[in-house]
């Protein structure tokens, strides 16, 4: 399995679509400046990454 550094599944396409799925959801992104956005959503595409190891089963 790949590491999820250098998987080339892990695009931000990926991010957009769960993003949205969260909005769909009734989640809201903070209405900060665009610095806290780009924090946030640093700290999304982590999250995002280990859920995708967990899911595949790379970490435990």
């Amino acid at each position: 399995m790949d590491n999820t550094t250098t998987d080339v599944r892990f695009t931000p396409l990926l991010a957009a679509e769960v993003r949205s799925v969260l909005e769909r959801h009734g989640y809201q992104l903070p209405q900060e400046s665009d610095h806290v956005h780009g924090l946030v959503m640093g700290r999304v595409a982590t999250a995002l990454r280990n859920l995708v190891e967990i899911f595949e089963g790379r970490t435990w």
